[in-house]
């Protein structure tokens, strides 16, 4: 690597007397602007990619509703409407999302208001019957 460096500096005065080609600096300078532009990704690929994580979620959904929990249920319901919020089109407008937080939103969760005498898996079956009508209702609308 030295012999290499050396080599270079001491025939440093042959590699400095060739002078780039007329327009070599525009083309640089065009091709230097180009590559600092930001990417723009195929909208096949970002779609995929929502399409990717709405499977997930309403995997994980489904895979909440399965157990007992009442408040995984809760929280598996709130990450679905998130998505839903999340796949609203930009031209949806202020309607919309009034819709869907009307359907949606509660002041004081529904898991949070059930009896402390009711079961685990007798809170999870109303919150199931409850959240999946509610989430049925969000998605009818998303879909309009």
């Amino acid at each position: 690597m030295k012999e290499l460096e050396q080599y270079i500096r001491s025939h440093a005065s042959e590699f400095d007397v060739m002078e780039p080609l007329p327009g070599h600096e525009e083309r640089f300078l065009a091709r230097l602007e180009q590559a600092q532009k930001p990417a723009r990704r195929p909208w096949r690929i970002v779609w995929g990619a929502v399409a990717v994580a709405a499977s997930l979620s309403a995997l994980l959904f489904v895979t909440a509703l399965r157990r007992s929990d009442p408040e995984a249920i809760y929280l598996a319901y709130m990450d679905e409407v998130s998505q839903l919020y999340a796949e609203c089109p930009a031209d949806a407008g202020a309607d919309w999302d009034e819709a869907l937080a009307s359907l949606t939103e509660e002041a004081n969760p529904l898991f949070l208001q059930l009896p402390e005498e009711m079961s685990r898996l007798q809170k999870a079956r109303v919150l199931r019957a409850h959240y999946g009508s509610l989430l049925e209702g969000a998605k009818l609308l998303a879909k309009q």
